[in-house]
């Protein structure tokens, strides 16, 4: 878990889904500072691709359903993570 979403050896980013995890193990935990860091640090901080995965995830999970809640807390959370991370859409 300690390299989920993390660039791979050859400097290729993650997957989407991988950083997306990562994402929401930081958000789990409070974590807002960290969030940006490894938002920026994962190669995906610039992937306006990143926030539409999010979204299309949380709209097929159940409502009530631990996973969409962290999304959509990731999601609510976007402007704040954005500037923090150098990231501009």
């Amino acid at each position: 878990m300690k390299d989920l979403g993390e660039p791979n050896a050859d400097s290729t980013p993650a997957s989407l889904i991988d950083v997306l995890h990562r994402l929401c193990v930081f958000r789990e935990k409070g974590d807002t500072q960290g969030m940006a860091e490894f938002l920026s640090r994962s190669g995906q901080g610039k992937n306006p691709t990143l926030w539409l995965v999010a979204q299309a995830v949380s709209e097929i999970l159940p409502d009530g359903d631990k996973e969409k809640q962290l999304m959509q807390g990731l999601l609510n959370q976007r402007e704040k993570l954005e500037p923090e991370s150098g990231v501009l859409f």
